[in-house]
């Protein structure tokens, strides 16, 4: 009698913790992992446990205006002119027509490239906020100022302002344009032309 009781209380122990095992079990195999984070880009709004599975969107790039260092994946990028940039290219195209009282005295068409070795300024560096720094091979450094409207951005230096179009930007290269035309008139010659200058730069 007494072997009996004991193996019942044994047969009931065993019992008890294979329930408790079972329901263990399936407690655990109810709970659902995931990203539980609502910011991400791969939220699991049914995960319970978070798995660190996590992925941010956003721009990976550091030199992107609107970089994320949290980013995972990367997204648009927005780039604009604010660092410091080498001078890597310089052009300067146009036309000239010079006439005498409405005669035609001389057309004329040019392109000049500028060798690398001499190109001016060798560097700016447009700084947040508005100030401009401008390089030069042979000379003391410029400091001015800087203010950009949409595409086209304005640099004071000394008592000379220039305009020029921002054509192209991203993460390693800058393009500024510039167009315009004038004329005069020299001991009864009228002297007309239109250029085109193209700077570019890259991003150091």
């Amino acid at each position: 009698m007494i072997c009996l009781h004991k193996l019942k209380i044994q047969m009931k122990n065993t019992i008890k913790l294979f329930i408790v095992a079972v329901i263990a079990f399936s407690a655990s195999s109810c709970q659902k992992e995931g990203c539980t984070d609502p910011t991400a880009y791969n939220y699991n709004a049914d995960a319970d446990t978070d798995d660190g599975s996590c992925t941010f969107e956003g721009c990976t790039d550091p030199n992107a205006a609107n970089y994320d260092p949290l980013a995972t994946i990367s997204s648009t990028c927005i780039y604009d002119q604010i660092g410091s940039w080498t001078s890597t290219h310089q052009e300067i195209s146009g036309d000239m027509t010079m006439s005498m009282g409405g005669m035609p005295l001389w057309d004329t068409t040019f392109t000049e490239t500028t060798h690398p070795d001499s190109l001016e300024p060798a560097g700016v560096d447009f700084i947040a906020g508005g100030t401009l720094y401008v390089h030069y091979n042979d000379e003391p450094t410029d400091t001015g100022s800087w203010v950009r409207t949409g595409d086209n951005i304005a640099m004071d230096m000394m008592d000379t302002t220039l305009v020029m179009l921002i054509d192209s930007v991203d993460g390693t290269f800058l393009r500024l344009t510039m167009s315009g035309s004038e004329s005069e008139t020299d001991m009864g010659i009228q002297i007309d032309y239109n250029y085109n200058m193209i700077m570019e730069f890259d991003r150091n």
